[in-house]
C-alpha cells in the first residue's frame, strides 16, 4: 500500500508538473481516478519533497480534484499541501499569490478546495481570499470588543445589583429593629396597665 501511495504522490507531482491529465479508460480501476484515498491519508514528510515537487503536487491534487470530480470535501489534500507549501515559502507574497490563483482558477466544484474553508468559497482570486481573511479578522476584533463590553457591563449590572440588595437588607434590618423597639413599648405599656389593672381589683 505504501509503494502504491508513494507511486500515486510522484504521478500527481508529474501531473502538477506537466499540467496534463493522463487518460484513463472506464472499464480501468484507478486510485487517481477515485480520489478516495484522500479522506485517510495526507502526504507524509513533506520536508522530504523539494519546493518545486511540493508545487508541482499541489497543481497536480487541483486539477485532478475537478477534472475526476473526487467528492472529498474539507479532507481535500489541496488545503493540507497548500499549508505546507506556505511554511516553507515563509511569507514570500508572489509565489504565495501565484498559488491561492492556481488554486481558485482551476477548482472544480469542491467548495473546500483550495483552502479547506468553506468561507473561501466565493474567491476567485488571492486579493479575494485576502479581503475575506481581513474581513473575518475584523469581525472578529469586534466580537471580542463587544464581549469585553457585555462582560464590563454584566460586572457593573452586577456590582448595582448587589449594592441596591445590600441597601435594601440595611433598610430592612432598621425597619426590623424599630418594629421591635415598638412593639416592645407597647408590651411594655401593656404591662403597666395591666399591673394598675390588677391592683385595682385587689383593693376592692
Amino acid at each position: 500500500m505504501n509503494k502504491l501511495y508513494d507511486d500515486l504522490i510522484k504521478q500527481l507531482i508529474e501531473i502538477g508538473r506537466s499540467e496534463t491529465i493522463p487518460s484513463i479508460p472506464d472499464s480501468e480501476f484507478s486510485y487517481l481516478r477515485e480520489g478516495q484515498w484522500q479522506r485517510a491519508r495526507y502526504p507524509e514528510d513533506c520536508g522530504s519533497y523539494s519546493y518545486e515537487e511540493l508545487k508541482s503536487l499541489y497543481k497536480g491534487l487541483v486539477l485532478c480534484e475537478k477534472h475526476f470530480e473526487w467528492l472529498v470535501g474539507s479532507a481535500t489534500n489541496t488545503a493540507w499541501v497548500l499549508r505546507n507549501i506556505e511554511e516553507r515559502l515563509d511569507l514570500d507574497y508572489e509565489e504565495i499569490k501565484e498559488l491561492y490563483d492556481f488554486g481558485f482558477a482551476n477548482r472544480g466544484k469542491n467548495p473546500y478546495a483550495p483552502t479547506g474553508s468553506q468561507t473561501h468559497s466565493d474567491c476567485d482570486t488571492y486579493e479575494d481570499f485576502a479581503e475575506v481573511v481581513l474581513q473575518k479578522a475584523n469581525n472578529m476584533a469586534r466580537h471580542d470588543a463587544l464581549m469585553l463590553q457585555q462582560q464590563k457591563e454584566s460586572r457593573r449590572m452586577k456590582a448595582i445589583k448587589k449594592e441596591f440588595q445590600e441597601r435594601r437588607a440595611k433598610e430592612h434590618a432598621e425597619r426590623k429593629k424599630e418594629r421591635d423597639k415598638n412593639i416592645l413599648i407597647i408590651e411594655k405599656k401593656i404591662s403597666i396597665f395591666e399591673r394598675i389593672q390588677n391592683y385595682f381589683k385587689r383593693s376592692l
